[in-house]
């Protein structure tokens, strides 16, 4: 019997609004905050102490958005009726969403760091090839080693491949996938070690909050979205196109 069962009371519906309402929160202070505090553009009657305590507030209160994404990924991989669907989705929204994500961050074209989408992509892609492979080897009842091995060289090519196009968190986003994916088993150890993979990285300690959700997730989906479940993809260029909006009107108004 699951010890936890009578805690787990978030559907997957809710972990992603959850991640889509605190990546909004940390967007709106890197793409909107921080240039202004760079500039040392302040609205009438704010100090320059209190912008930036807002902004890293609300780049805190964001750490809680990757770890949701990348757990609702595996998750994903593991119950979709089509992988292939999923993978084109999230590959058509990576190359849809690079501009707005390079004029939100960098004001222009910058072909030096890369969306999250892209990761997400690289994270779904590990865990569809180290599966194919595991079944590969099994149903050939071919030593367990060599599909371990072959695994590891999978994940290390497209932690690789993540790493070489900057995208957002890196291989990062790799790990923890296939923490969540391969080691579920093991809850929740396996998202105690996530946590301790990613908390290794920049100010990523900061996430906790998302790993306890996460503790929270009750196995189910929650009410079937259809179409609608396209909402969530479209969600993140559209806001980066808003903000990226906002803060060059915001910037003329208070520049004048």
């Amino acid at each position: 019997m699951d010890k936890f069962a009578s805690f787990r009371k978030l559907s997957g519906n809710t972990l992603k609004i959850i991640a889509c309402v605190t990546m909004l929160i940390d967007h709106i202070g890197a793409a909107i905050i921080a240039p202004l505090v760079e500039d040392d553009i302040l609205p009438v009657g704010m100090s320059f102490d209190t912008l930036n305590a807002i902004y890293k507030s609300m780049r805190f209160i964001g750490r809680t958005s990757f770890p949701l994404f990348i757990f609702l990924i595996a998750e994903g991989f593991l119950h979709t009726s089509s992988r292939l669907k999923y993978a084109i989705s999230l590959l058509v929204f990576a190359l849809i969403s690079e501009l707005p994500y390079d004029y939100a961050f960098y004001s222009g074209l910058h072909l030096e760091n890369n969306n999250v989408c892209i990761t997400l992509f690289l994270a779904l892609i590990t865990l569809w090839s180290v599966d194919a492979v595991s079944n590969y080897f099994q149903k050939r009842n071919l030593n367990a080693t060599y599909a371990m091995v072959a695994g590891i060289f999978i994940i290390l090519f497209t932690s690789g491949t993540a790493a070489f196009m900057q995208s957002d968190y890196k291989c990062y986003g790799i790990f923890l996938a296939v923490i969540f994916c391969f080691f579920k088993p093991l809850f929740p150890l396996n998202v105690l070690a996530a946590y301790f993979v990613i908390a290794s990285y920049n100010t990523e300690w900061q996430s906790f909050p998302a790993f306890l959700l996460i503790c929270l997730y009750n196995q189910k989906q929650g009410k079937k979205l259809g179409r609608y479940k396209y909402l969530f993809y479209a969600f993140y260029p559209v806001h980066l196109i808003i903000l990226y909006v906002t803060r060059l009107l915001i910037a003329g108004a208070l520049s004048n």
